[in-house]
């Protein structure tokens, strides 16, 4: 079970999860990508498959594994296969739902005032 905490060192969660997914394209696109399909259920090749062709495959990887850390993603696994949904824990639902809607450029400007 996933316990969110709503600050951390006097930062905002929100805040703190804006500054770890913006950081780079791969964990912005996956973001977005589970905004778009908020109920799905997705193999890591169906995802890999899915996200823009100039993200490498290790990166993609490394981003769906700390978003799983962070409680973003849930990851179950059925014979041999990994499958990541997003998180039911609504109060970190809602906000990836909220961050989700940003594009790049509005994520750097965000960036700046967090």
């Amino acid at each position: 079970m996933v316990t969110v905490r709503t600050r951390r060192r006097g930062h905002s969660y929100a805040g703190q999860l804006m500054r770890k997914l913006i950081r780079d394209r791969c964990s912005l696109a996956l973001l977005r990508f589970f905004v778009a399909h908020p109920n799905g259920r997705f193999s890591k090749l169906a995802i890999i498959n899915a996200i823009d062709y100039h993200i490498e495959r290790p990166d993609i990887e490394r981003a769906l594994a700390q978003m799983v850390e962070e409680g973003i993603l849930t990851l179950t696994v059925e014979n041999s296969i990994s499958f990541y949904t997003l998180t039911r824990n609504e109060p970190v639902r809602q906000i990836v739902m909220d961050l989700g809607e940003f594009g790049w450029r509005y994520w750097q400007l965000i960036l700046e005032y967090v």
